[in-house]
C-alpha cells in the first residue's frame, strides 16, 4: 500500500519538477563559460569593408584571425553586447542607423532587427539599461545624448525619447547601474557622472558630480569596474596634427568613486600607459576584462589599425603584451569575457 501511495505521489509531482527545470529564467545572462569575445566596429565608409569583427578567443597570447561579418553599417561607432539577451547593438554614424544582431552559439551573428533616426547627428558610444530596456547613444557635434525607451522593439525610422543636452561634446560613456559616465571631448580632459540617469528629463542636464584628468589632453574612450572601483580613459591627445599616430596614452584611476566631486577638482591618475614602446596614437576606445588571473585592458588604436592589449599590472612605457594587425579602422570595442 505505502509503495502504491508513493508511485501515484512521484507521478503528480513529477511534471512540475520536468517543467520548472526547463524554464528559462531571463534575469539570467547566457552561461558562463570560459567565454571572451572581443566585439569590433570599424569606422571604413568603404562598402567592401566589414563593419564588425569578433575576436573569439580574446584572451590568448596571440590573437587568432577574427571572424568578419558585413553589418553594413558604414563609419560604425558604437558596439555592446547584452549577455542576457544575446543580442549586440551597433549604429552607423553615417546612415544614422542601429541595428541588432543575435549571437549564435558558435559565436557567429545574424541580423536581428534594425531603425534609423534621422535626428541622431553624430553618434558615437553606446550604452544600454537592460532593466529598462533603455538605449543611450552620445553624439558629439550637437552636445547630446540620445535616450530610446523599448529599444528592443524599435524598428524602421523612429524618434529619441529623450534628448539630453550637455555642456560639452560626449564621446565615451559608461552606464553602471543608474549612473551614467560621461566623457567630454576636446581639450576639456572631463568625466561626468549623472546619477539616476534614466530620471533624468529632455533638455539641459548638469552632471551629479565630475573629475578633471590632469595631464590628460582628450579623452575619448571610457570603461569602469564597479567592484574594482577603477576607471580607465583613453588619451588620443591630436586627432591629426603631427605625431598624431603616437601620443596617446591609457590614463587609469583607482578608488574612483571618491574622486569624482561636484566642483570636479583636477585629480592626477593613479597611472598612465605612454610612450613610443606602447604603441599608442589614436587609442579612442577601451574594454578591460577585469576577472581574477586575467587583467587584460583592451586598446582600440584607431591611427595604426590595431588592437592592442596590455596588462593592468603595467604603467609608463611598456609594450603591449598582444596585438592584432587590422585591415580596418577600428573605432569602438566592446568585451564579452564570463
Amino acid at each position: 500500500m505505502k509503495s502504491r501511495i508513493l508511485f501515484y505521489i512521484i507521478i503528480c509531482i513529477l511534471p512540475s519538477l520536468i517543467f520548472s527545470s526547463c524554464v528559462k529564467d531571463e534575469n539570467e545572462a547566457m552561461p558562463k563559460s570560459t567565454v571572451s569575445r572581443l566585439y569590433v566596429s570599424n569606422a571604413d565608409t568603404d562598402a567592401a569593408v566589414n563593419s564588425t569583427l569578433i575576436f573569439d578567443p580574446a584572451d590568448q597570447t596571440k590573437f587568432t584571425e577574427p571572424y568578419k561579418f558585413n553589418s553594413q553599417l558604414p563609419d560604425g561607432n558604437g558596439i555592446l553586447f547584452d549577455p542576457y539577451s544575446g543580442v549586440v547593438f551597433q549604429v552607423s554614424r553615417l546612415n544614422k542607423n542601429i541595428k541588432t544582431f543575435k549571437v549564435n552559439t558558435d559565436g557567429s551573428l545574424v541580423s536581428k532587427s534594425s531603425f534609423v533616426h534621422e535626428g541622431l547627428l553624430s553618434a558615437r558610444e553606446m550604452a544600454f539599461d537592460r532593466s529598462r530596456d533603455m538605449l543611450y547613444i552620445s553624439s558629439n557635434i550637437d552636445s547630446a545624448i540620445y535616450v530610446y525607451n523599448n529599444v528592443s522593439t524599435l524598428k524602421d525610422i523612429v524618434l529619441a525619447d529623450k534628448k539630453l543636452k550637455l555642456d560639452g561634446q560626449p564621446w565615451g560613456i559608461h552606464l553602471d547601474n543608474d549612473r551614467l559616465y560621461v566623457v567630454i571631448d576636446q581639450n576639456r580632459a572631463e568625466v561626468q557622472l549623472f546619477e539616476n540617469a534614466s530620471a533624468l528629463a529632455v533638455g539641459p542636464i548638469l552632471p551629479t558630480k565630475k573629475i578633471i584628468v590632469s595631464g590628460a589632453t582628450r579623452l575619448h574612450g571610457i570603461t569602469y569596474s564597479s567592484s574594482r572601483d577603477v576607471l580607465i580613459l583613453t588619451d588620443i591627445a591630436e586627432a591629426s596634427a603631427a605625431g598624431f599616430d603616437s601620443d596617446g596614452s591609457i590614463h587609469i584611476i583607482t578608488d574612483a568613486s571618491s574622486k569624482f566631486t561636484e566642483s570636479g577638482a583636477p585629480i592626477v591618475p593613479s597611472k598612465t600607459m605612454k610612450g613610443a614602446l606602447t604603441g599608442l596614437g589614436n587609442p579612442v576606445d577601451v574594454a578591460w576584462d577585469d576577472r581574477e588571473g586575467k587583467d587584460l585592458i583592451y586598446i582600440a588604436e584607431k591611427a595604426k589599425r590595431k588592437i592592442l592589449v596590455f596588462n593592468y599590472s603595467g604603467t609608463g612605457n611598456i609594450a603591449p603584451t598582444v596585438i592584432a594587425d587590422l585591415t580596418s579602422s577600428p573605432e569602438a570595442i566592446y568585451l564579452d569575457a564570463r
